[in-house]
């Protein structure tokens, strides 16, 4: 017997196959080696470039960081995974989404630590370095997502879709929506009764103060939601002479929208038959998880924006899985209800509604009708505010500099990095558009946030201004376009890197302004119950879960994108193509972060985050079943 595995062994290696337990040993060395220390940094020193090729692998090798006790721990772990699924690697799908991340992972590494390119391509070994770290994320992130089907498939009855005991009977099939109704709110009382009357962030204090008369009053804001939140604070102080119980007026209808969207989401997961698992995800994540209680009782029109979305998402789900011959009429009002909800409070909500209702039109021609209604209410909501509310009222534009994040980053870069190689008549057509100094442009560039560059262009250039910086935008490009390219991932890797933390790390809003009681002369809040050591608990334990290894992803914003790509790739290899209408606002949101003024913002993200429940039920529910859907399209 052990003459036969010897010979075995011989054959293997002798034909140029490498024996499966050696293989699995040597991906799971580089994947350590890859994710442990400072693997991918910059090579200062080293070997010259003109010495024999193994020398090159001697200095990338010293350059990775393999010590210590807490690799080896890791590489037990890693090596107990890829053994588990030695026999599931051929699959493309999974194949080419893990070299993606894995690409997207390395850029991260180097942008996080340089603001460009040069850990990769910043000379011959640097490259080298580079790809051999690429190597161990993508057999990393591989054989994970080939764990976790292994797990599912070894502990089928997780997936069960019939609830077991008492409390899942409960919630789950005889009160599917009172049931989470009641959880949520239960759960949520301790942050009414502590952050009473709620809280209030930067952006919404600066639209109250558009609303009182303190600052003009433009459309850098929705002037929806702007209108709603000084009319609660107004309501207040005629009913009660309070802020603080005007604040209240709003938190708390934003509170009680959440609670029942929320409830509506895990009546349709459990409509849809998918699996109890995705009914308890959807709690966890929505009533347990401090991450949404908080940001229910937050005065910010973000919040507003991410429950018409995740409404939109659930609303649509519900019709296309039972396509009905007779849609019910609340699923009509709930659809029109999120489309304008969805177009009035953020000023791009109309790309997420427009998109996703023209793909829904191609896919479901069956409602054509509806998804053409849903185009028609947006357009007349933004037409209502824009061409007849904000002229009736002289309210003028937001700034034009808010759509040009990413070309004013590539010209303040360009000017930062080649200003000796501007001509004159650039010069005089950037000088034009700018507010300062052409000089000091440069210096006003922050790779991760476009807020200083813009604040310096001007509010409302004309039509013919735009065209020529256009054209010495695109005359620069020509020259640098690395310039320009390099700006663009510096704007945005953090949408594509799970380890890049949140901008300003702020993970909720915990104070009324900067403060616990404010007063500025227009407005006066301050919180009912003055012993803070209950907020501050409350407060902690949500930056507590950012410190608990596996729970703390939930709060990246690159993770999330990674998990969304992941459903999008998974409902394409299924071959139910026409389901990934379904991701679209997600999709939609992610374009729009990736134009954004920040990188990494978690507050821009949340509409992805929150409807993560509904959108995995959803994958699995689809992927699985036999045929396309009910309807036949």
């Amino acid at each position: 017997m052990r003459e036969r595995s010897i010979l075995r062994w011989n054959r293997n290696v002798i034909g140029g196959k490498i024996p499966q337990g050696i293989s699995v040993g040597i991906k799971c060395l580089i994947a350590v080696w890859a994710i442990s220390g400072d693997s991918l940094s910059l090579i200062l020193s080293g070997y010259k470039m003109d010495v024999p090729i193994f020398k090159y692998l001697f200095t990338m090798l010293e350059a990775l960081d393999g010590w210590g006790i807490e690799n080896v721990f890791m590489a037990m772990g890693i090596g107990a995974v890829f053994y588990c699924v030695r026999d599931r690697q051929k699959n493309p799908w999974i194949s080419c989404l893990s070299a993606f991340f894995a690409v997207c992972t390395v850029v991260g590494i180097s942008y996080e630590k340089t603001d460009s390119w040069d850990c990769i391509f910043l000379f011959n070994l640097q490259f080298v370095l580079a790809l051999f770290v690429a190597w161990g994320y993508y057999f990393l992130y591989k054989n994970c997502i080939l764990f976790v089907g292994y797990v599912f498939e070894m502990k089928s009855e997780w997936l069960r879709r019939k609830p077991k005991n008492k409390l899942e009977i409960c919630l789950f099939q005889k009160h599917t929506f009172v049931g989470p109704l009641i959880v949520i709110f239960v759960l949520g009382l301790p942050w009414l009764i502590a952050f009473f009357p709620g809280t209030l962030q930067w952006d919404a204090h600066a639209q109250l103060w558009m609303n009182l008369g303190a600052v003009e009053k433009t459309g850098h804001f929705p002037v929806a939601m702007t209108e709603l939140m000084g009319g609660c604070i107004r309501l207040g102080r005629l009913l009660f002479q309070s802020d603080s119980i005007g604040l209240f007026f709003y938190t708390i209808l934003q509170f009680i929208l959440q609670a029942l969207t929320f409830s509506y989401g895990c009546y349709v997961i459990r409509k849809m038959n998918a699996p109890v698992l995705f009914s308890w995800l959807a709690l966890l994540i929505w009533a347990v998880y401090p991450f949404f209680p908080i940001w229910g009782y937050t005065m910010v029109k973000d919040t507003m924006h991410y429950i018409f979305v995740l409404l939109l998402v659930i609303t649509l789900q519900d019709v296309l899985y039972q396509c009905d011959e007779h849609m019910k009429w609340w699923q009509i009002v709930l659809f029109m209800a999120s489309v304008l909800g969805i177009t009035l409070t953020r000023n791009d909500g109309r790309y997420i509604v427009l998109i996703t209702m023209l793909v829904a039109i191609f896919a479901y021609r069956k409602y054509w009708k509806l998804f053409l209604i849903g185009i028609c209410v947006c357009f007349l909501a933004a037409f209502a505010v824009e061409g007849i509310y904000m002229p009736m009222n002289h309210i003028a534009a937001g700034p034009t500099g808010e759509m040009l994040s990413i070309p004013l980053q590539q010209t303040a870069r360009y000017l930062r990095d080649h200003c000796d190689e501007v001509t004159e008549e650039e010069a005089e057509v950037l000088q034009e558009g700018f507010t300062v100094e052409l000089g000091s442009v440069g210096n006003l560039y922050n790779p991760i946030i476009s807020d200083p560059v813009k604040a310096n262009f001007v509010t409302h250039p004309s039509t013919e201004y735009l065209k020529k910086y256009f054209k010495v935008w695109f005359q620069q490009f020509l020259k640098h376009p690395d310039t320009y390219v390099q700006a663009f991932i510096n704007h945005v890797y953090g949408y594509f890197y799970p380890d890049r933390k949140g901008y300003g790390e702020y993970l909720a809003i915990f104070y009324i302004g900067n403060s616990e009681h404010w007063s500025d002369g227009y407005l006066d809040i301050k919180y009912a119950v003055d012993d803070n050591n209950i907020r501050k608990m409350l407060e902690h334990s949500l930056y507590l879960m950012e410190n608990i290894p596996g729970l703390s992803m939930f709060l990246s914003a690159g993770f999330h994108t990674y998990l969304l790509l992941g459903e999008v790739v998974y409902l394409w290899a299924s071959r139910k193509k026409k389901e990934v209408l379904i991701m679209t606002p997600a999709c939609m949101v992610l374009l729009i972060c990736m134009a954004s003024p920040v990188n990494a913002y978690l507050r821009y993200v949340m509409p992805i985050i929150v409807t993560l429940p509904v959108n995995a039920a959803w994958c699995y529910v689809v992927g699985h079943s036999e045929e396309t859907m009910k309807n036949k399209y």
